[in-house]
C-alpha cells in the first residue's frame, strides 16, 4: 500500500458517517417493533409498511457501513500507533464493554423479552439475575454481537494489515499492486460478497444472517474492505468520481430485489442452492456496494467540516450503541400495549428512548471514570460541561 498519498488531516466525514450510522441503527431498531418481514425481541400487534420499508432498505447497508468505518479507523490508527498498542486499545474499547454489557446491560432485555413471550418469572431481582447468568453460556449477545465480531476481526486481521503496510518494502509488494487498481478492488469486493453469501448455508454457523442481516464472513469482508478502501486514495477517488453511477445501480438493484426476489430474501433457507437464491445474492452484493459508495461519496463531498456537536456525538457513539437496544426494549414493552396508532407509538418510543439514553450518557457515563472505562471510553481527569 502506498500510504504517502493519503491525507494527513483527519477525515471528518468518517466521523459524521459514524454518528449518522448510529442514528440510522437506532431508528432501525425502533422500526423493528412494527416490521412485518421479521421477528424481534418485542413486537407490536400491528405492523407498518413504512417501518418495514425503512428496515428493508437500511439493513442492506447499515451494519456494513459500520464495519467499513471500523476498517478505515484501523488503517488510520495503525499509521500512528504500534500493533501492540492497537491490540491493547481494541481490548479496552471493545472487549471490556462487551463483557460488561453482556453481564449487565443485556439483562433487562432478556427479562422483558421473556415476560413478553409469556414466560413466568418469579423471585427477587438477585434470583432473576442468577437465572440470567445461567443462560450466558449459550452466548446470546443480543445487539452486542457487533462488538464481539469487531473485536475478533481487529485481532485476527492485525498481522495481515501489518504485512500489507510493509508490502511496498518486500516481495509481497506484488500482491499489494492488485489493490492499487481501484476498479479491480471494487470488482473483487462485489464478487467476493456475492460468492460468500451464495455458498454459505443461511442457517449454518458461518452463514446465518442474524448479525445485522449479514453473516459473520460478510461482516469480516466489509471490515477488511474498509481498510483496503481507505488505504489507497485512488480508490476513494473512484468512489467520488462515480458515485452518481452507483446511485443508479443501487436503485435498480433495490427494485430488482423487491420486485423479483423479496420472497427469496425473506425465506433464504427454503431457496438455498437454487438459481433464484444465487442471483439474489449477487444482485444484493451489487446493490449494497452501490449504496455504500453513494453514502461515502456524498459524505466526502458535503460533510467535510467539524464542530463541537460532532466531537461530542462522535465520543458518544459507542456508549449510545451499548445502551440503545436495552432502553428501546424496556420502554417499548409498555408502549406496545397502548391502544394507539403506530405513528404515536413509534414517536413515543424513539423520542423517549433517545432522551433516556442521552441523560444516562451525559450525567452518568460521561462524568464517571469507572463508567467511561466500562463503556469503552478513555479516562479523563476533568469532564467538560460543554
Amino acid at each position: 500500500m502506498k500510504n504517502n498519498s493519503m491525507p494527513s488531516t483527519r477525515l471528518y466525514y468518517l466521523d459524521w458517517l459514524r454518528v449518522l450510522a448510529m442514528l440510522g441503527v437506532f431508528l432501525y431498531h425502533n422500526a423493528m417493533l412494527f416490521n412485518e418481514l421479521g421477528d424481534w425481541h418485542i413486537k407490536d400487534a400491528t405492523t407498518n409498511i413504512v417501518a418495514t420499508a425503512y428496515d428493508a432498505f437500511t439493513v442492506q447497508w447499515g451494519m456494513p457501513l459500520f464495519f467499513i468505518l471500523a476498517g478505515a479507523g484501523t488503517f488510520y490508527a495503525l499509521r500512528v500507533i504500534r500493533a501492540r498498542q492497537y491490540a491493547l486499545e481494541r481490548t479496552l474499547r471493545l472487549a471490556v464493554p462487551l463483557i460488561f454489557g453482556w453481564l449487565v446491560i443485556i439483562a433487562p432485555q432478556a427479562y422483558y423479552q421473556a415476560i413478553f413471550n409469556g414466560i413466568h418469572l418469579s423471585g427477587n431481582p438477585f434470583e432473576l439475575y442468577v437465572q440470567y447468568l445461567k443462560t450466558l453460556p449459550d452466548m446470546e449477545w443480543y445487539h452486542l454481537w457487533f462488538l464481539e465480531q469487531l473485536f475478533i476481526f481487529s485481532i485476527i486481521t492485525l498481522p495481515i494489515f501489518i504485512l500489507l503496510g510493509k508490502a511496498r518494502k518486500n516481495t509481497t509488494s506484488r500482491i499489494a499492486t492488485i489493490f492499487e487498481k481501484p476498479w479491480v478492488l471494487l470488482m473483487i469486493l462485489v464478487l467476493s460478497l456475492g460468492l460468500i453469501d451464495s455458498v454459505l448455508y443461511p442457517s449454518g454457523f458461518w452463514g446465518h444472517r442474524e448479525s445485522g442481516g449479514w453473516n459473520i464472513v460478510s461482516n469480516a469482508l466489509f471490515y477488511i474492505s474498509g481498510y483496503l478502501t481507505f488505504s489507497n486514495e485512488r480508490v476513494v477517488g473512484v468512489i467520488r468520481k462515480y458515485g452518481w453511477i452507483a446511485s443508479v445501480t443501487g436503485i435498480i438493484g433495490m427494485i430488482c430485489l423487491v420486485v423479483f426476489y423479496i420472497d427469496v430474501l425473506t425465506n433464504l433457507t427454503d431457496y438455498y442452492g437454487t438459481t433464484e437464491f444465487i442471483l439474489s445474492q449477487f444482485i444484493q452484493a451489487i446493490s449494497t456496494w452501490s449504496w455504500l459508495i453513494v453514502i461515502i461519496n456524498l459524505a466526502s463531498r458535503y460533510l467535510t467540516g467539524t464542530n463541537k456537536f460532532l466531537k461530542y456525538a462522535n465520543t458518544a457513539v459507542l456508549p449510545f450503541y451499548i445502551l440503545h437496544q436495552t432502553v428501546i426494549i424496556v420502554i417499548s414493552f409498555y408502549v406496545v400495549q397502548w391502544n394507539a396508532g403506530v405513528g404515536l407509538k413509534y414517536l413515543t418510543i424513539s423520542t423517549t428512548s433517545f432522551v433516556v439514553i442521552m441523560i444516562l450518557y451525559e450525567f452518568l457515563i460521561r462524568r464517571v471514570n469507572i463508567l467511561r472505562f466500562l463503556f469503552g471510553m478513555r479516562l479523563t481527569r476533568k469532564i467538560s460541561s460543554s
